[in-house]
């Protein structure tokens, strides 16, 4: 377009250079052709011509001026027309831009207000499980306290019925010392006795014999009772001992006491071991003092039958106590 218009100007430009010419020739013609008379007439005729030229000439500069801010127009009013376009162009691509961008902003705010509600709710959550879980721990603390507690009461219940345990065995093993001395002082007085007797039946010296030998088998069913016990004492000692290794005093000053006990048991067997011979060896030797012996023998039997059932009600116990210390 701007080609155009410079072709334009330039094609006017030399119209004007050929009227300028052609007026030139003119006047040159007239001149050559003019004369006297005339000749002023001729003269202000061209002058008139000249400024008719000449305003022709103006006229046409005055064209082309007007021609060129006319294009000059034109081109400035299709450069703002351009720019017009570029503009709206330009914004529009602006408005759709923020309108992209609005759109965005206000996803990203919707994102923001779903995390944000997400956040709480998790917080809420979280908090929710940790009150839980503080009460937990707390109820866990007493349980832990609480356990505690009953494990120390029956510790001490375990040890006070482990201490009276102790105490009925240390009387059970007094009450058998008392019975042993008896049944050796009764020895000695049948035996002095059947030194002063003469005569007894052989009925009644082989009856005397039997009970004799009954008595000996109870005896000895005591005697195994007697260990049973101790060993179920022994090893309630050893359970208590494992429940709590606080308590190893307990179990080794139980465990020296034990010992000594065994070893009086011992001595105890021996004993009865060896006067239970002695005895029979004896017997035949005092037939007369058979009513004497019959009774003393039922008084003892009695009494170790009293002690068989206090020993059997003593292992129950000390059987229930074990069960007990293991289910803890």
């Amino acid at each position: 377009m701007t080609r155009r218009r410079r072709w334009e100007t330039e094609r006017k430009a030399s119209r004007r250079r050929r009227r300028r010419k052609e007026v030139k020739e003119e006047k040159g013609e007239d001149e050559e052709r003019g004369g006297g008379g005339v000749k002023d007439e001729e003269e202000e005729l061209e002058e008139l011509r000249a400024q008719v030229l000449q305003l022709l000439l103006e006229l046409e500069e005055t064209r082309e001026v007007s021609q060129r801010h006319e294009e000059s127009f034109l081109e400035l009013q299709g450069l703002l027309e351009e720019e017009r376009l570029a503009s709206a162009h330009q914004a529009e691509s602006f408005t759709r831009q923020i309108q992209r961008l609005q759109a965005q902003l206000r996803s990203v705010q919707e994102e923001m207000d779903s995390l944000e509600e997400e956040k709480e709710s998790e917080l809420e959550e979280v908090q929710e499980e940790l009150r839980s879980a503080q009460e937990e721990v707390l109820v866990l603390q007493q349980a832990a306290e609480e356990a505690a507690a009953e494990r120390e009461n029956d510790i001490a219940s375990l040890q006070e019925e482990l201490c009276r345990l102790r105490a009925e065995l240390q009387r059970l093993h007094a009450t058998a010392q008392e019975y042993e001395l008896e049944i050796t002082t009764l020895r000695a007085e049948i035996n002095m006795k059947s030194r002063n007797t003469e005569t007894h039946t052989q009925g009644e010296v082989s009856q005397l014999k039997d009970e004799l030998l009954s008595l000996t088998d109870e005896r000895q069913t005591l005697t195994d009772v007697n260990k049973e016990l101790s060993s179920k004492v022994e090893q309630l000692q050893q359970q208590r001992d494992a429940c709590d290794d606080v308590y190893l005093a307990v179990r080794v000053e139980g465990g020296t006491e034990h010992e000594q006990e065994d070893q009086v048991k011992a001595d105890s067997y021996i004993t009865l071991s060896q006067s239970g011979p002695e005895h029979q060896d004896q017997a035949p030797e005092d037939p007369d003092s058979s009513s004497v012996q019959e009774t003393v023998c039922s008084s003892e039997l009695s009494v170790l039958k009293v002690q068989l059932r206090e020993a059997e009600e003593t292992a129950q116990k000390v059987q229930r106590e074990v069960t007990v210390c293991q289910t803890l």
